[in-house]
């Protein structure tokens, strides 16, 4: 991209606002910020973030992308799914089944507006799009996805693992993702990195796989994925599920920090210029 483009294209997502607005599905009243393009738009985004820290650390790149692309033409709606973020519902409801049901209701209702949507998933979020376009095929134009969580399972032991490392200093008896894992088996909420974890939500993530779903999808995607350095090869998980998805995958790779991991608020313009040229081929 050239310096002028680049400068006009910020100038622009500059002069685009959020406006805040909340949702209601199945009595739950759920909270989003929606940018809208100054001109009749392209289409419409609908983002569904990853689950606790990861959700905070990306919200920031998130909305930043989002402006970008509002700046490009499209109509952006960001949601915090059903007892997070700034949703109604005590972090202890959050439940996957709701979470699924309320992005297939809101499908619903913005593709009655304008048509198919994009449904854009980041991490465990991906996983819930995917979950979500199975249902409702008909309202989803493409999923983007923002390195994609393939195996919930696996994704649950390394979050459990969090938890063993903050107690390894601590007297008592030690934890195991074994034992964590029957604990929320039985119903209880545990405490991982300063968020609460309801055995339902984890016991329904611990079912979900990729590979899985992506077996009723025939919505086209558009993958996302980052690497450490410029020219890197996506994850060989990657590749070997992208190579056998039944729908066309457009695979595109940057290089940038994996801003859903890092403590500190780090740049990554390349996750947002790789986003816009991924939407720019969809609509092309």
């Amino acid at each position: 991209m050239s310096e002028q483009a680049t400068s006009s294209s910020s100038t622009a997502a500059a002069s685009v606002q959020a406006v805040p607005q909340f949702l209601t599905s199945g009595g739950r009243r759920l909270f989003g910020l929606c940018w809208q393009p100054a001109t009749a738009a392209k289409g419409t985004l609908l983002y569904l973030p990853p689950m606790a820290e990861e959700m905070n650390r990306c919200r920031s790149h998130v909305a930043g992308t989002a402006r970008a692309a509002a700046a490009q033409g499209w109509r952006c709606l960001l949601l915090d799914p059903y007892a997070t973020g700034e949703s109604e519902g005590d972090s202890e409801a959050a439940d996957w089944t709701h979470w699924v049901d309320d992005t297939v209701a809101l499908l619903g209702q913005l593709a009655a507006q304008q048509g198919p949507v994009v449904l854009w998933g980041a991490r465990t979020g991906a996983l819930l799009a995917a979950e979500a376009a199975c249902r409702a095929p008909q309202h989803v134009r493409q999923l983007l996805f923002w390195q994609p969580v393939l195996d919930g399972a696996l994704f649950l032991n390394q979050t459990l693992r969090l938890r063993i490392a903050s107690q390894m200093l601590q007297d008592g008896a030690k934890e195991t993702t074994d034992s964590l894992r029957r604990r929320l088996a039985d119903g209880e909420t545990l405490e991982v990195a300063g968020y609460p974890l309801p055995g339902r939500l984890a016991m329904a993530l611990d079912s979900r796989k990729m590979s899985t779903l992506r077996e009723g999808l025939r919505v086209p995607v558009s993958w996302l994925e980052v690497m450490s350095g410029a020219g890197g090869a996506a994850a060989p998980a990657s590749r070997k599920l992208i190579d056998t998805w039944p729908a066309p995958v457009d695979l595109h790779t940057v290089a940038c920090p994996m801003v859903w991991q890092v403590h500190d608020r780090e740049d990554a313009p390349a996750l947002v210029e790789g986003t816009l040229r991924l939407l720019a081929r969809i609509t092309a």
